[in-house]
């Protein structure tokens, strides 16, 4: 078993940490089937010029739609405890990657609210949201991974 850490940063200890879990599967081909250990599963796959049957996105699409789903998700639930109604929010969020590299080099999530409020209190809504997406910390400033490799020859 190998174990390696990627990235080294200094974290605060939180009592009662809570669990988020998911697994993946390949089913054939680039298809591969994802689940968070509680009832939801999503396929994910290549496109067709990579191998693929494009029947689900891939998981760096996935990881942009978590994005913007975070931002749109967390935003309604700022507003909502701000007493804002709401009347719009839409994110859209889109990488930059060389086809030639598995590495995205730019990020740019564009955000559109609107509500019955001013503009000065939508804004603060965002700066609120940006502070508690989780996913948008994770693009944002990425933590440690610790991976755990076993391999087995067959």
């Amino acid at each position: 078993m190998l174990i390696y850490e990627l990235r080294t940063k200094s974290y605060f200890l939180v009592k009662n940490m809570v669990k988020i879990k998911a697994t993946a599967k390949l089913v054939e081909n680039a298809r591969s089937i994802a689940d968070n250990s509680r009832t939801h599963s999503i396929v994910l796959d290549q496109e067709t010029a990579k191998g693929g049957n494009d029947t689900g996105p891939t998981a760096l699409e996935l990881a942009l739609m978590a994005l913007a789903d975070c931002a749109v998700t967390i935003g309604a639930d700022v507003a909502k405890n701000s007493k804002v109604t709401i009347t719009k929010f839409e994110a859209y969020a889109e990488a930059d990657k060389s086809p030639d590299s598995p590495v995205v080099t730019n990020v740019n999530l564009k955000v559109k609210v609107s509500g019955k409020a001013r503009k000065e209190l939508l804004e603060g809504i965002w700066r609120r949201t940006e502070a508690n997406c989780p996913v948008l910390s994770i693009f944002k400033e990425p933590i440690p991974i610790k991976v755990e490799l076993e391999t087995t020859s067959e």
